[in-house]
Formats: C-alpha cells, structure tokens, sequence
C-alpha cells in the first residue's frame, strides 16, 4: 500500500469537528484505514463499490442515459432525509462515458446540500492514462492508493471544462495538478 499526501484533502473537513456529524458517500470498497478514520466521527458512511457493477462494466456504452440513470438511482437509494457531508469519487469519475457520467450526476444531485464537498481524481489533459487504483482515507492529509484486484473498466478521460459540464451539481472548488498528470480535485455545489 502506497500513501499520498494531500493538499486537497484537507478542504473536505474545514469546519467539521472531530465527533462532528456527518454523511459519507465513498465510490469503492470499505477500506479498513477509511472506516478507522470516519470513526472519530459521528458518521454514517456509504460505500457503494460501483466499479463491479455489471451495468457499468459490460453495457455502460449500450444503455441509453435513461436506463443509465435508473440504474445509479437504484445504487444511490438512500433513506428519505440523506444529506451527504462528504462523496469519495476516487478515479471513479473517468470511467464514465459521457451519458453514464450525466446519469450518475442526476442520480446524486437529489442528496447533496450546500456544504457537500466532493473529492476526486481526473486528468488535467486527455492523454493522461489513470492507473486502476482504489484509494482510502488514512488521516486528514493522506490517502492510502492500492492497486485494484479486479480488471479495470473502459476509461474515458474527461478535461476539467468538460466534467463541469457533464458533472454540472458540483463546481470545482479546488485543484491541483499532480507530477503523473492527474488532476486532484475537491467540488462543492453549484450555486
């Protein structure tokens, strides 16, 4: 298990106490280091692991953006009165194509509020090729980065206009252009 350390990570828990409350959305397995963390918090943590969907994996490029939406509906189903503090994206948001990632953002925009953060990885350029990797939150500043067991999804690399575009519920609200390329990102809500 590598590390990385983070300046972006921070921004996520500007103004929220330890054993504050807060709802957690993370894209990918529950990682012991990401549980161990979150438990200093009153929390309620969602790990929804979408990278083994078969509807993503297999049929992502078939369904229309209807069914696309229907099917992240049925994963984000939360009950009534969910206001997700904190979404963990990962590199989740590349291996969406173009109508998968609108789908999984009128999926998600019913249960975010005006003080979400969203943190995620993407590419500052296209030819920028992310490694499959699963990441866990270890402390305020630092990730755990893992290499995924499973085969990886189909890519499709989005630039920073177009994930704003596409992903249009969050704005960018920090980035950071990291040595291999990628970019690190934070989001809140679009006003």
């Amino acid at each position: 298990m590598a590390r990385h350390t983070s300046k972006v990570l921070p921004g996520l828990f500007r103004g929220v106490a330890e054993k504050g409350r807060l709802t957690v959305l993370e894209i990918g397995p529950a990682l012991t280091e990401t549980v161990e963390f979150f438990s200093r918090y009153r929390c309620r943590l969602y790990f929804i692991d979408l990278y083994q969907e078969p509807f993503l994996r297999e049929s992502q490029s078939t369904l229309s953006e209807k069914e696309l939406r229907r099917e992240f509906e049925k994963r984000l189903s939360f009950p009534d009165g969910t206001r997700l503090d904190i979404c963990l994206f990962g590199d989740f948001l590349s291996f969406l194509d173009d109508r998968a990632l609108r789908a999984f953002n009128s999926a998600l925009k019913p249960w975010i509020h005006e003080r979400t953060r969203a943190h995620g990885f993407g590419v500052h350029h296209l030819a920028v090729k992310l490694e499959h990797h699963q990441y866990g939150v270890i402390d305020r500043e630092t990730l755990s980065v893992r290499s995924r067991q499973h085969s990886q999804m189909p890519y499709y690399p989005h630039s920073q206009v177009e994930m704003a575009d596409l992903l249009n519920c969050f704005a960018f609200e920090r980035g950071l252009l990291l040595p291999s390329g990628k970019l690190e990102m934070m989001l809140k809500p679009k006003s």
